[in-house]
Protein backbone atom coordinates (compact mmCIF):
# COMPACT_ATOMS: atom_id res chain seq x y z
CA UNK A 1 0.00 0.00 0.00
CA UNK A 2 2.84 2.28 0.63
CA UNK A 3 3.92 2.10 -3.10
CA UNK A 4 0.95 4.04 -3.91
CA UNK A 5 1.53 7.20 -2.14
CA UNK A 6 4.11 8.76 -4.94
CA UNK A 7 1.55 8.27 -7.64
CA UNK A 8 -0.62 9.93 -5.40
CA UNK A 9 1.29 12.67 -4.45
CA UNK A 10 1.24 12.92 -8.29
CA UNK A 11 -2.55 12.93 -8.92
CA UNK A 12 -2.45 15.85 -5.93
CA UNK A 13 0.60 17.54 -7.83
CA UNK A 14 -1.94 17.49 -10.98
CA UNK A 15 -5.06 18.33 -8.91
CA UNK A 16 -2.70 21.87 -7.76
CA UNK A 17 -2.24 22.54 -11.88
CA UNK A 18 -5.59 22.15 -12.38
CA UNK A 19 -7.29 24.00 -9.29
CA UNK A 20 -4.93 26.92 -10.47
CA UNK A 21 -6.68 27.21 -14.43
CA UNK A 22 -9.93 27.09 -12.63
CA UNK A 23 -9.57 29.62 -10.15
CA UNK A 24 -8.21 31.93 -13.39
CA UNK A 25 -11.24 31.38 -15.00
CA UNK A 26 -13.41 32.45 -11.77
CA UNK A 27 -14.54 35.95 -12.83
CA UNK A 28 -15.51 37.57 -9.40
CA UNK A 29 -12.65 35.60 -7.57
CA UNK A 30 -10.30 38.07 -5.54
CA UNK A 31 -6.56 37.63 -5.52
CA UNK A 32 -6.90 35.28 -8.13
CA UNK A 33 -3.68 35.32 -9.64
CA UNK A 34 -1.92 34.90 -6.07
CA UNK A 35 -3.62 31.97 -5.16
CA UNK A 36 -2.84 30.19 -8.66
CA UNK A 37 1.18 31.31 -8.27
CA UNK A 38 0.77 29.65 -4.67
CA UNK A 39 -0.72 26.59 -6.29
CA UNK A 40 1.63 26.00 -8.81
CA UNK A 41 4.59 26.87 -6.17
CA UNK A 42 2.84 24.11 -4.20
CA UNK A 43 2.71 22.08 -7.36
CA UNK A 44 6.56 22.35 -7.35
CA UNK A 45 6.92 20.46 -3.82
CA UNK A 46 4.86 17.96 -4.44
CA UNK A 47 6.27 16.96 -7.53
CA UNK A 48 9.95 17.02 -5.58
CA UNK A 49 8.33 14.98 -2.58
CA UNK A 50 6.50 12.84 -5.33
CA UNK A 51 9.77 11.30 -6.85
CA UNK A 52 11.83 11.44 -4.08
CA UNK A 53 9.38 8.91 -2.37
CA UNK A 54 9.22 6.95 -5.31
CA UNK A 55 12.87 6.48 -5.32
CA UNK A 56 12.98 6.29 -1.33
CA UNK A 57 10.23 3.61 -1.34
CA UNK A 58 11.61 1.76 -4.22
CA UNK A 59 8.47 2.58 -6.10
CA UNK A 60 9.08 4.19 -9.38
CA UNK A 61 7.06 2.33 -12.16
CA UNK A 62 6.98 3.44 -15.98
CA UNK A 63 2.88 4.66 -14.80
CA UNK A 64 4.41 6.61 -12.28
CA UNK A 65 6.74 8.27 -15.02
CA UNK A 66 3.87 8.93 -17.42
CA UNK A 67 1.50 9.69 -15.05
CA UNK A 68 4.33 12.79 -13.76
CA UNK A 69 4.59 14.00 -16.67
CA UNK A 70 1.03 14.02 -17.54
CA UNK A 71 0.71 16.16 -14.12
CA UNK A 72 3.84 17.94 -14.82
CA UNK A 73 2.29 19.37 -18.10
CA UNK A 74 -0.70 20.51 -16.44
CA UNK A 75 0.65 22.22 -13.11
CA UNK A 76 4.12 23.44 -15.20
CA UNK A 77 2.89 24.03 -18.84
CA UNK A 78 -1.06 24.99 -18.91
CA UNK A 79 -1.29 26.71 -15.43
CA UNK A 80 1.29 29.23 -16.17
CA UNK A 81 0.85 30.16 -19.10
CA UNK A 82 -2.84 30.46 -18.52
CA UNK A 83 -1.50 32.93 -15.91
CA UNK A 84 1.01 34.59 -17.89
CA UNK A 85 -1.93 35.29 -20.27
CA UNK A 86 -4.31 36.40 -17.45
CA UNK A 87 -1.79 39.01 -15.79
CA UNK A 88 0.23 40.29 -18.51
CA UNK A 89 -1.09 43.58 -20.47
CA UNK A 90 -0.62 42.36 -23.53
CA UNK A 91 0.76 45.10 -25.74
CA UNK A 92 1.74 42.11 -28.27
CA UNK A 93 -1.14 40.14 -27.69
CA UNK A 94 -0.93 37.69 -31.07
CA UNK A 95 3.27 36.96 -29.56
CA UNK A 96 2.26 36.58 -26.13
CA UNK A 97 0.26 33.26 -27.82
CA UNK A 98 2.68 32.37 -30.21
CA UNK A 99 5.39 32.11 -27.34
CA UNK A 100 2.81 30.28 -25.23
CA UNK A 101 2.47 27.59 -27.92
CA UNK A 102 6.06 27.56 -28.02
CA UNK A 103 6.51 26.90 -24.38
CA UNK A 104 3.80 24.15 -24.80
CA UNK A 105 5.46 22.36 -27.96
CA UNK A 106 8.95 23.01 -26.03
CA UNK A 107 7.36 21.49 -22.30
CA UNK A 108 5.88 18.54 -24.08
CA UNK A 109 8.96 17.28 -26.53
CA UNK A 110 11.20 17.29 -23.06
CA UNK A 111 8.71 15.61 -20.99
CA UNK A 112 8.72 13.35 -23.80
CA UNK A 113 12.38 12.82 -24.30
CA UNK A 114 12.63 12.24 -20.99
CA UNK A 115 10.39 9.78 -20.99
CA UNK A 116 12.03 8.16 -23.37
CA UNK A 117 15.80 7.93 -22.11
CA UNK A 118 17.33 7.20 -18.70
CA UNK A 119 18.08 10.57 -16.48
CA UNK A 120 18.08 9.08 -13.28
CA UNK A 121 21.57 11.23 -12.11
CA UNK A 122 20.91 14.22 -14.07
CA UNK A 123 18.08 16.21 -16.03
CA UNK A 124 18.77 17.31 -19.74
CA UNK A 125 17.29 20.59 -20.36
CA UNK A 126 15.69 22.93 -18.19
CA UNK A 127 13.21 20.62 -15.77
CA UNK A 128 9.75 21.69 -16.78
CA UNK A 129 9.17 21.84 -13.35
CA UNK A 130 11.52 25.30 -12.77
CA UNK A 131 10.37 26.25 -15.83
CA UNK A 132 7.09 26.32 -14.79
CA UNK A 133 7.87 27.59 -11.11
CA UNK A 134 10.29 30.57 -12.72
CA UNK A 135 7.16 31.38 -14.92
CA UNK A 136 4.50 31.52 -12.09
CA UNK A 137 6.94 33.77 -9.93
CA UNK A 138 7.68 35.71 -12.49
CA UNK A 139 3.96 36.84 -12.79
CA UNK A 140 3.91 37.45 -9.08
CA UNK A 141 6.42 39.99 -9.99
CA UNK A 142 5.26 41.02 -13.30
CA UNK A 143 2.47 43.37 -11.53
CA UNK A 144 4.89 45.47 -9.40
CA UNK A 145 7.06 46.75 -12.06
CA UNK A 146 4.60 46.53 -15.08
CA UNK A 147 3.65 49.88 -13.28
CA UNK A 148 6.68 51.68 -13.83
CA UNK A 149 7.46 50.41 -17.37
CA UNK A 150 5.84 50.44 -20.24
CA UNK A 151 3.42 47.97 -22.15
CA UNK A 152 5.69 47.70 -24.86
CA UNK A 153 8.80 47.31 -22.35
CA UNK A 154 6.87 44.53 -19.67
CA UNK A 155 5.19 42.53 -22.71
CA UNK A 156 8.04 42.53 -24.55
CA UNK A 157 9.99 41.52 -21.69
CA UNK A 158 7.63 38.57 -20.63
CA UNK A 159 7.21 37.21 -24.64
CA UNK A 160 11.42 37.08 -24.17
CA UNK A 161 11.15 35.04 -21.37
CA UNK A 162 9.68 32.59 -21.92
CA UNK A 163 11.05 31.56 -25.13
CA UNK A 164 14.54 31.67 -23.21
CA UNK A 165 12.17 29.03 -20.97
CA UNK A 166 11.38 27.28 -23.50
CA UNK A 167 15.08 26.98 -25.42
CA UNK A 168 16.22 25.83 -21.81
CA UNK A 169 13.71 23.13 -21.43
CA UNK A 170 14.70 21.56 -24.85
CA UNK A 171 18.42 22.24 -24.54
CA UNK A 172 21.17 19.70 -24.25
CA UNK A 173 22.40 21.01 -21.27
CA UNK A 174 23.04 18.02 -18.39
CA UNK A 175 21.59 19.74 -15.05
CA UNK A 176 22.69 17.55 -12.07
CA UNK A 177 19.32 16.38 -9.81
CA UNK A 178 19.24 18.13 -6.45
CA UNK A 179 18.59 14.30 -4.48
CA UNK A 180 18.50 11.16 -6.17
Amino acid sequence: MIKYIPNLLTLLNMSLGLSSVLILLQTDHPHKSIIAISLIILGGAVDFLDGFLARKLNATSNLGKQLDSFADIITFGIAPICLVNYVSASYYPALVVLSSLIFMMAAAYRLARYNMNDFSKHFMGLPITAAGIALAIYCGIYPLWSTHASNHATTTTTILFIVVLSMLMISKKKIQRIAS
